[in-house]
């Protein structure tokens, strides 16, 4: 059991999830808390033997054994079992055979507690990762590390284009958030798609930009629930919704199995536009409304696959609040 007033230690309210961050150093890890904001949910542990025997509860346990463990009467840790249970501190957990009666074993729901005083007058908000992200961003990140190869096009003319991929810039502010859920740690994070080689495309990618400046994502274009039509002028095409989409603002951010990979479990995610300003506005909708692109397409909410515009709504030039439109 842990005090909230430790060192390197804050308490944050996720979806009115409590939980404690332990800082250290670059490293964050957050584990659920429990947190009391009236002194009558603490009476359980107004006592010593109280708190000793919350504390065995940091594994499962029956009540049987802590009261031996602890040198008291059996009768004395049943009184705090239903004390704790009652204020939904603890949890059965399983039961065991014990000399031919079943024992119930229990076990604490937070290993942290803290008090509440109230809403601060100020504070700061910590960019960091939230359990709610590390879901959604599986299996692209995995146990705090980039399970992907980044793949972006080149700044040489290559292609049948013979283009430039001028939306490279766009992977930095991309890599800037996923890194905020990872180490940082590991090097190299991308290749070139004129680097690439055919050992390359297994496991989880993540490509950048459209077919006509990154080869990667040319090959598997075809096949993508939204895609770039290229025949004519270059415009975003969903199959989804039959709708086409010509605006230079408007991206696509697409989620599907690996083709490229013979094995089953990989995923490739497509961050692309029409133009260097349809795929910032896909980046941008992966940062600020991560949630709302994993829940999938309008049309088919089995299917990650959205198409979202950008729009320069501070007048500076620059594209800084994307809408999903499908």
């Amino acid at each position: 059991m842990s005090a909230c007033r430790a060192k390197h230690w804050t308490v944050r309210d996720i979806k009115k999830q409590h939980f404690l961050l332990r800082t250290d150093g670059t490293r964050h890890v957050m584990h659920p808390v429990r947190v009391f904001d009236n002194p009558d949910a603490m009476r359980a542990f107004s006592s010593k033997l109280g708190w000793r025997v919350f504390r065995e509860l940091a594994e499962p346990a029956c009540p049987m054994d802590i009261a031996r463990k602890l040198g008291v009467h059996e009768q004395k840790v049943y009184y705090y079992i239903r004390t704790f249970r009652k204020a939904g501190l603890i949890r059965e957990t399983g039961t065991e055979s014990r000399g031919g009666a079943t024992a119930r074993l229990y076990q604490a729901r937070f290993n942290s507690l803290c008090v509440s005083m109230g809403e601060p007058s100020a504070g700061r908000e910590l960019n960091i990762s939230s359990p709610a992200h590390l879901r959604l961003l599986k299996p692209f990140i995995d146990d705090g590390n980039l399970n992907a190869k980044i793949i972006v096009g080149s700044p040489d003319p290559h292609g049948p284009w013979k283009a430039r991929a001028s939306d490279s810039c766009c992977a930095i502010d991309f890599a800037l958030f996923m890194g905020a859920f990872t180490s940082g740690k590991q090097v190299p994070n991308y290749m070139l798609d004129t680097d690439v080689r055919e050992s390359d495309l297994t496991g989880n990618l993540i490509l950048i930009g459209g077919p006509t400046v990154n080869m990667v994502t040319r090959r598997i274009n075809s096949i993508l629930p939204v895609f770039i039509d290229l025949r004519g002028n270059a415009k975003i095409r969903s199959r989804l919704s039959g709708k086409s989409y010509n605006e230079d603002e408007v991206g696509m951010v697409v989620i599907v199995d690996n083709p490229l990979d013979r094995k089953r479990g990989s995923k490739i995610l497509v961050i692309a536009g029409n133009r260097f300003q349809g795929t910032r506005s896909a980046v941008l909708a992966w940062v600020k409304s991560l949630d709302k692109l994993m829940a999938g397409n309008a049309n088919d909410r089995k299917t990650i696959a959205k198409v979202v515009r950008g729009y320069d709504m501070d007048g500076d030039g620059v594209i800084d609040t994307p809408e999903i439109l499908e």
